[in-house]
């Protein structure tokens, strides 16, 4: 896909209506090399009302294209019970159920979604943005030092079979250009 058909694509606040079917299948195709290779993702395994669950205690965003959706993210945050004490600090927000159809990762389309988030965030005086990743995903961890995330700890969800490593980019400093 080139970037011309990722501008095709839009990026809106998911809805009610919006098919949570369609969702899990899309989590389930985009997280499935990943399992293929051990990282047992929530979200290459997740049911439905897992999927509708974390869509609605989030800020969540989808990428629409000709009807399909093709990509979504989910902002989350301050979250008290969080076994991660960075994610239960104010002003902090984390994001996960993060995902792109494969056929049109590698065009800008992570990115993009990426941005919603980050620019929800700034508008929403929110600090600090963090996520969390297998320790073993190096190509994962790196864009995301890309991105301006900086480790700052791990974590061991029970729900995965590795350990995240837990990444933070302070929002304080001006954007980064595109």
């Amino acid at each position: 896909m080139n970037n011309n058909a990722s501008k095709e694509i839009i990026i809106r606040p998911y809805q009610p209506g919006d098919s949570i079917p369609e969702i899990t299948a899309l989590l389930h195709k985009a997280y499935a090399g990943m399992a293929a290779q051990g990282m047992r993702y929530l979200a290459s395994h997740q049911d439905d009302q897992t999927t509708l669950e974390r869509l609605i205690i989030g800020a969540s965003f989808l990428a629409v294209k000709e009807n399909a959706i093709v990509g979504t993210i989910t902002l989350y945050g301050p979250y008290p019970e969080a076994e991660a004490s960075l994610y239960r600090q104010e002003g902090v927000s984390h994001f996960g159920q993060y995902a792109v159809d494969p056929d049109l990762q590698g065009a800008g389309l992570g990115k993009r979604l990426y941005q919603t988030v980050e620019d929800h965030c700034r508008k929403n005086n929110i600090k600090t943005l963090a996520l969390d990743t297998c320790q073993d995903a190096a190509d994962l961890i790196e864009m995301y030092r890309h991105w301006g995330f900086k480790q700052v700890d791990h974590v061991q969800w029970d729900c995965t079979n590795y350990r995240s490593v837990i990444m933070a980019k302070d929002l304080t400093a001006p954007p980064s250009p595109p």
